[in-house]
């Protein structure tokens, strides 16, 4: 029989990748792809598996009896299907602890209900370094873009619409991630305080029920980096999905020290409180 463990993340750029890396260093785990943190598995992007399809059918069924109440069941067997979909598709052995994970953290409600004995992680990062990574990865370049593709993407860049629409995001979403509350199967992490800390990554190879052996977490604390925006070689795009081990090429938090007047302004006034109120800041004098 093969357990699910689940990660959702605030949004993109958040650290899933990063957590998909970590956890595909432990023996008894199988990521999807396998042995590769790249893959979202975005099933609950929206709501349209109830709101759609169960609704209109069990209203259009007249004299089943099949209401909102068959909902939890009809999300469970939705959630069964689709796990044994993946094992077959992927070959994994039994006994083997799935993780799947995605970066839309709205609809927790339906995960749980598609996979109640599953343990859930949710993951959230710094606002800014969010934004930072999340720009430069929407800001990206490749061969095949037309001309307008990239004039768009320059303007875009250039004129701050990117700075503000992920900000305003990031906002949206942190309000999501702190109105959700810890419980048996649900538990809040900070991407800050996994990367490259034994206590992190012990604690969340604790809550999924995993073996966290002294060589189990060394092996996670030295999982490569991939997907990340920045890298040693930018020739091969962004982001590189190539792991890289030498993890001096990168700068994990505290990106935004850089920022000038106006952006660290622009943020402050679109998404301040919420940094406060994440515990990354005590005030808005940063």
């Amino acid at each position: 029989m093969n357990r699910v463990i689940i990660l959702l993340g605030q949004r993109v750029r958040s650290g899933t990748n990063f957590v998909g890396t970590t956890l595909a260093q432990h023996p008894d785990v199988v990521t999807l792809p396998k042995d590769a943190s790249l893959g979202e598995f975005n099933l609950f992007r929206d709501r349209d598996i109830l709101d759609c399809n169960f609704k209109s059918v069990s209203e259009m069924s007249f004299g089943m009896g099949i209401t909102a109440a068959d909902s939890a069941e009809f999300l469970r067997l939705y959630g069964e299907l689709w796990l044994q979909f993946l094992i077959d598709k992927y070959e994994v052995p039994e006994g083997k602890t799935i993780f799947l994970k995605s970066y839309v953290i709205h609809n927790l409600d339906l995960w749980r209900q598609a996979f109640p004995n599953s343990k859930i992680a949710l993951i959230c990062r710094d606002g800014r370094d969010n934004v930072i990574s999340s720009i430069k990865a929407s800001n990206d370049y490749r061969q095949w873009h037309s001309v307008s593709t990239r004039l768009k993407k320059r303007f875009n860049f250039y004129s701050g619409r990117l700075f503000i629409n992920h900000t305003k995001h990031w906002k949206s979403t942190a309000n999501v991630f702190m109105n959700y509350q810890d419980d048996l199967n649900v538990k809040k992490f900070k991407y800050e305080l996994l990367n490259n800390s034994e206590a992190g990554v012990r604690s969340l190879l604790d809550f999924y029920e995993l073996d966290h052996t002294p060589q189990i977490v060394t092996d996670c604390l030295h999982a490569p980096v991939v997907g990340s925006s920045f890298g040693y070689d930018t020739k091969k795009g962004k982001p590189n999905w190539t792991p890289d081990t030498n993890k001096s090429n990168y700068t994990f938090t505290r990106k935004w020290v850089r920022w000038g007047f106006l952006k660290k302004s622009a943020f402050k006034l679109l998404a301040g409180q919420a940094l406060q109120e994440l515990d990354y800041e005590t005030s808005k004098d940063w």
